[in-house]
């Protein structure tokens, strides 16, 4: 079994993509896709054991963690770097891990290729309308009425803070105290950094898209 190794590769657009691979390739290929705010390092200590029995891509989707900026972010765009990493790693059929903001692009992925899913992993990924519960009203406004106060409010979660709850938010103090590294401080760090927080800004009201496919994944899913 070869090591998690942390590698590059320059898209066809001309900027780059941080992913880290691990496992032999000749087992079942598992996709990896994070969340908000974080990278590929989210399964850090998760990647050793499953590579014992599949081959892991975990890439940092474009402009999160050593990734480059996209020219223009979206959760379309994202989804052709990551088809393209497949491409370029020769993955045929494959297991796809989604979470967050991984959930849109997984699931463009899977639907330009639905013969090539194994599977799907599936952690706090909205595909439904019920999943909107009163957080989301600032965004559902901003959506319908992409004004400038609107935006304001729908991004108005771009903190330290909630950055930090992303990670500790309603888990008992005791499990909280055994994450690592405190890793929420390095995504803020990188949130920070020349274009990362107009990511974050377009991914959310790009997230209408994907909403708007919600009847199209329900058939796709109801077929697959």
């Amino acid at each position: 079994m070869s090591l998690p190794a942390q590698r590059r590769m320059r898209l066809s657009g001309g900027t780059e993509l941080a992913y880290v691979t691990a496992g032999d390739p000749s087992n079942p290929a598992l996709l990896l896709l994070h969340g908000f705010p974080s990278s590929a390092r989210t399964f850090r200590d998760m990647i050793p054991g499953l590579a014992r029995a599949a081959y892991v891509i975990a890439p940092d989707l474009p402009g999160h963690g050593q990734s480059d900026v996209p020219p223009t972010p979206s959760f379309a765009a994202f989804s052709d770097a990551i088809s393209e990493l497949l491409a370029h790693l020769a993955i045929g059929r494959r297991f796809i891990y989604i979470h967050d903001w991984g959930a849109p692009v997984g699931l463009h992925i899977a639907m330009q290729a639905p013969e090539l899913v194994s599977g799907f992993i599936i952690q706090n990924a909205n595909v439904h309308r019920t999943g909107f519960g009163p957080l989301w009203e600032p965004t559902l406004k901003f959506w319908s009425e992409p004004t400038k106060e609107n935006e304001a409010a729908a991004t108005a979660h771009l903190t330290f803070e909630f950055t930090r709850e992303q990670y500790t938010g309603g888990m008992p103090e005791d499990v909280a105290a055994t994450i690592r590294g405190e890793p929420w401080v390095e995504d803020w760090r990188v949130m920070n950094l020349p274009g990362r927080m107009e990511t974050q800004r377009a991914l959310i009201a790009d997230y209408a898209n994907h909403a708007a496919r919600f009847d199209a994944i329900a058939a796709y899913l109801k077929k697959w």
